[in-house]
This record gives C-alpha cells, sequence and structure tokens, in this order.
C-alpha cells in the first residue's frame, strides 16, 4: 500500500528534456544583449554629448549588469 504514494526514482543517466538546454542558453543571450545594449547606448550617449569621456558608459554599463544579473538570479529562483 505504501508504494501506490511514493514517487518512482528516475535514473541518473535519464535525458533531460532540450527545453531545460534551451531556457539556460536563453539567460545567457539575454544576459549578453542586456549588458550589451546598454554599454553600446552609454558609448553613443558619451560620443554625442561628452565627446569620448565614459561617464555615461560607465552608469549604464553597470546598470545594465546589475540588471541583467537580477532578471538571471530571479529566474533560477523561480525554478
Amino acid at each position: 500500500m505504501l508504494t501506490l504514494f511514493m514517487k518512482p526514482k528516475k535514473s541518473p543517466f535519464e535525458k533531460k528534456p532540450v527545453n531545460v538546454y534551451l531556457k539556460y542558453s536563453q539567460l545567457g543571450l539575454q544576459m549578453f544583449l542586456t549588458i550589451g545594449l546598454c554599454a553600446w547606448l552609454g558609448y553613443k550617449i558619451d560620443h554625442w554629448y561628452f565627446e569620448g569621456k565614459p561617464i555615461f558608459f560607465i552608469i549604464l554599463f553597470l546598470l545594465g549588469a546589475f540588471g541583467a544579473f537580477y532578471q538571471f538570479y530571479r529566474q533560477i529562483k523561480s525554478d
């Protein structure tokens, strides 16, 4: 009777579904694009208004990195 309520053991050699790999590769791509887009935007703003001084580049790069890692943390924690 107890065996009816127990979950069957899974083999450690069982293949993981493909969507797990896609989910984690999507997270890496999302982080790369977020940081890259913020850095590029900061570079362009600095080039147009501050004649090459990297003020906005540094600020937006750090904000993009913080936002990307925060989003990564939220996605991993929800799984």
